[in-house]
């Protein structure tokens, strides 16, 4: 019987450390799915993001992305090195910052949706920066979903949808609801007062287009249903993809609007505008909740915020001083 060859070794490979760099173009590269705007974010050239993601890929020995004429999509090995990645570099990134101030970095970012941002949080930020100085604000303001821990965000301040279950940690802050509103010079040029609902028609009607996701359940055809009337008309209507496009098309007295809360409220205190029928506010099933990251939670800056945002809701309109 022949000798049996010797079996083959394998040589042990030597682990090398990834460049952090790579791993920075790669992550920038992953979230926007775009060699381009990773390399305009970060200051760097195409071919040089293009470069690190090779580089890194060789390093891990599997591709990463899957290249198409014009664009990118994550391969399976891709994402989870993305998920790992992401969540790794926002936690270096944490520390760093707080490691070059005299203690924790007293930043609170916050991810909410724009019409939020502009029409319900950025007018009563003043308040809690009187009452809490030098804590620094960042509003991510996109109507994305955010993973908390793993992007760095403290706080989001989020819009619930019809029968979607309220998250197990979250705080439920207040249901929406909506009616007609309109500003008081609009009202005041009309030739007739808004005594029925149908003279609603004599009026431009704002309404948000049919794309938006949230258009069946607080558009003027559910509400004319809720109110046991025929379909309001107007005599026109301009159509918007953002509430808050609507909402101050309806100050400047463009024409009357279905308004929601909170922000109807804090407009018809300003004397921004009123609400011609206000008995008829209808629940539109949307639910604002505050959802925190649980890691950053017990900062005293992060609970401050919070429990001011709880406060705010609880106390109902800001009215002008």
């Amino acid at each position: 019987m022949p000798p049996r060859s010797p079996a083959r070794t394998v040589p042990r490979q030597r682990r090398r450390p990834i460049q952090l760099a790579a791993l920075r173009g790669f992550e920038c590269a992953a979230r926007h799915l775009s060699f381009t705007l990773a390399a305009r974010e970060l200051n760097l050239t195409q071919s040089s993001i293009s470069r690190q993601v090779a580089s890194l890929e060789d390093d891990v020995g599997q591709a990463l992305f899957v290249r198409h004429t014009r664009a990118l999509e994550l391969t399976a090995a891709g994402a989870r090195l993305f998920h790992s990645v992401q969540q790794a570099l926002a936690a270096i990134d944490r520390t760093v910052d707080e490691l070059r101030g005299s203690g924790p970095a007293r930043r609170v970012t916050i991810a909410t949706y724009a019409s939020f941002a502009s029409l319900w949080l950025v007018p009563r930020l003043p308040h809690f920066q009187a009452t809490h100085p030098g804590v620094d604000i960042r509003i991510d303001a996109s109507d994305r979903l955010v993973n908390l821990e793993a992007e760095a965000v403290d706080i989001a301040l989020r819009w619930l949808r019809p029968g979607a279950p309220v998250p197990s940690h979250a705080v439920l802050l207040g249901e929406e609801e909506a009616t007609p509103a309109l500003s008081p010079r609009l009202l005041t040029s009309l030739t007739a007062p808004l005594t029925r609902l149908e003279d609603l028609n004599t009026l431009p009607l704002l309404a948000m287009d049919e794309t938006v996701h949230s258009a069946p359940y607080s558009g003027w055809g559910r509400w004319c249903e809720w109110a046991g009337i025929a379909p309001i008309e107007g005599v026109a209507r301009l159509y918007f993809t953002y509430v808050d496009q609507s909402v101050q098309a309806a100050v400047r007295g463009q024409g009357v609007a279905l308004v929601r809360t909170p922000f109807l409220d804090d407009l018809i205190a300003s004397g921004d505008l009123l609400a011609p029928f206000p008995q008829l506010r209808m629940k539109t099933g949307y639910r604002y909740v505050l959802i925190e990251n649980l890691e950053r939670r017990q900062l005293p800056h992060v609970a401050a915020f919070r429990d001011w945002v709880i406060a705010q809701f609880a106390a109902g309109p800001r009215r002008m001083t």
